[in-house]
């Protein structure tokens, strides 16, 4: 009987739409993101995934979206010990997205700052924050030149 219960949660579990959390690749409806490296890379695709779920206009056919990133960190505002008060996260990404024999290149970017904590280590979390915070910003920025893309592309 224990068997049995366990086949059945088993079978229920993969009619469910279970995907695995660090899946290779993820989809939103009929698009699907490859995988963007780091950690920059995982936020990106997550926003991504939220951005596209409702799809893109004029987009019936199942797509492909892959995208090089690349992340910079700029010191600013410099105190007379030459410590940094303030740092900027500088992201930009290059996208293709294929569908039907169609394909769609851009570039976008986004910039988010953030002020350099006093306390030890706290630095690290203000900078995973503002990453994250560009990640979204990113995705935003993504997601609508696409639709605007597609959208005239009809």
């Amino acid at each position: 009987m224990r068997q049995f219960a366990i086949a059945l949660l088993a079978l229920t579990l993969s009619a469910c739409g279970f995907t695995p959390l660090y899946a290779t690749n993820a989809s939103t409806g009929n698009i699907q993101i490859g995988q963007i490296d780091g950690r920059a890379g995982h936020a990106l695709r997550k926003a991504l995934l939220q951005e596209l779920a409702p799809g893109l206009p004029g987009v019936e056919a199942p797509g492909r979206l892959e995208i090089e990133l690349n992340e910079r960190i700029g010191r600013l505002a410099l105190q007379p010990d030459e410590a940094a008060t303030r740092t900027d996260i500088i992201v930009r990404a290059n996208y293709v997205f294929a569908y039907e024999g169609t394909a769609i290149s851009g570039r976008s970017s986004a910039e988010t700052s953030f002020l350099v904590p006093d306390a030890p280590f706290s630095d690290i979390t203000a900078q995973i924050d503002a990453t994250d915070r560009a990640m979204l910003l990113l995705a935003r920025r993504i997601a609508d030149d696409l639709r605007i893309k597609t959208a005239s592309a009809e």
